[in-house]
């Protein structure tokens, strides 16, 4: 997995076959390998038993434009691949900011970001511990794990901790069951998520782990530990040390290289294309059709405040370009404060004759998702994310 990350990272936009006919790794481990790496046009390849397993086909749902069952068809595979090779070429041709996307995820060109993206750079070429401050979906983890990739450490983990999870002895619950976060990070990056919930009891360890470069756990085994420390917070700096929510001496000696990621709010025109980015590629992972914004969405996007920042952005994106039937994205689609009553009637009346018409096809077929899906004229992953959609299940009124 820690080789494939690595390719990943320096291929960039380009299409990758995962076989989940194995059991090698678990779908947990996959799921989050191509999360992080939606630039991959993803193919599946699976055992066809797989396919009465809910988990499986939620995965190709989730992350695959196509999938095959075993023994493999070749020339079908050959020209799936084929034209996957034509669409990641155009979108290089058309949009050429997407060989970016994802790789650092800090875009903009407003004077805030570039002093950002400087710090970024500067940062990551050092191994001092690093705190990020800033409001609530601001990309605070996206700034650490840019830090962490560009840095002498990057081939190693990056392990996220949320603060308010972390159990006694440092062990964090996992979906391969409990494990020791600083052994975990060994060698990398061990983010501290929100440290203003770190317990006391924690924060005490932490310092004395900073101070003497071990840890000793339950068996009193001294633990050597080599790894780079970052820490987060919404709270203001000032905040953080009138609260005593924070130990003093722990916050001197995490606050080395301080950065401070600002809202959406402050971006300028950085709105507007990030908008486009993100409803491009989200456009591409859900088989949308959605491409440009209207004038009149593009004055919403500028206009709203964003209290929910980039975090809130992406989440109206990826609505936006499942719901989308045209190219060009119109206000009433954001569903921005200030949308009309009627814009919702409509998008409802439209959502129910959708469904009633895939309704129809399954019947048609007798609930076969390969056939129904041919009829539509569309792949079968896409039919998997209209069921999802409409809350159907033929396999389950046979």
């Amino acid at each position: 997995m820690r080789m494939a990350e690595s390719v990943l990272l320096e291929l960039g936009p380009c299409i990758g076959l995962v076989d989940l006919s194995q059991s090698y790794f678990s779908l947990h481990s996959f799921a989050s390998l191509l999360n992080r790496h939606k630039q991959v046009r993803w193919i599946a390849l699976i055992d066809e038993k797989q396919l009465n397993n809910e988990a499986v086909c939620q995965f190709i749902v989730n992350f695959c434009f196509d999938y095959f069952s075993l023994p493999i068809p070749i020339p079908q595979l050959l020209t799936t691949i084929g034209h996957q090779c034509g669409m990641l070429a155009l979108e290089r041709y058309v949009w050429p900011e997407l060989r970016q996307l994802g790789q650092i995820g800090l875009q903009g060109d407003s004077a805030v970001m570039r002093k950002l993206q400087n710090q970024v750079t500067r940062t990551a070429l050092s191994d001092l511990p690093v705190f990020i401050q800033g409001e609530i979906g601001t990309g605070k983890e996206l700034v650490a794990q840019a830090i962490h990739r560009g840095s002498i450490r990057a081939k190693y983990p990056f392990i996220r901790v949320n603060c308010r999870e972390l159990l006694a002895g440092w062990n964090i619950e996992t979906a391969d069951g409990v494990k020791n976060c600083l052994m975990a990070a060994q060698g990398g990056v061990l983010f501290l998520d929100d440290i203003v919930h770190l317990s006391l009891e924690h924060q005490a360890q932490l310092l004395q782990i900073l101070e003497l470069g071990y840890y000793q756990n339950s068996d009193q085994e001294r633990l050597f530990i080599d790894i780079r420390m970052m820490a987060s917070t919404t709270v203001s700096h000032q905040e953080l040390l009138v609260s005593g929510k924070l130990m003093t001496e722990l916050y001197y000696r995490l606050n080395i290289v301080s950065i401070t990621v600002p809202p959406l709010r402050e971006r300028g025109d950085d709105i507007v294309s990030l908008a486009r980015l993100l409803l491009l590629q989200y456009s591409r992972q859900y088989n949308g059709v959605a491409q440009c914004f209207s004038d009149d969405a593009l004055n919403a996007l500028r206009q709203y405040p964003w209290p929910g920042n980039v975090r809130e952005l992406v989440s109206k994106l990826k609505r936006v370009a499942l719901l989308a039937d045209h190219q060009c994205v119109g206000s009433e689609l954001l569903e921005l404060p200030g949308s009309q009553e009627d814009t919702h009637s409509l998008k409802q009346a439209r959502a129910d004759s959708d469904r009633a018409a895939v309704i129809k096809v399954l019947e048609n077929n007798h609930n076969q998702i390969t056939a129904s899906a041919r009829e539509l004229g569309i792949s079968r992953a896409t039919m998997y994310r209209l069921l999802k959609k409409y809350d159907l299940h033929p396999n389950k009124n046979k």
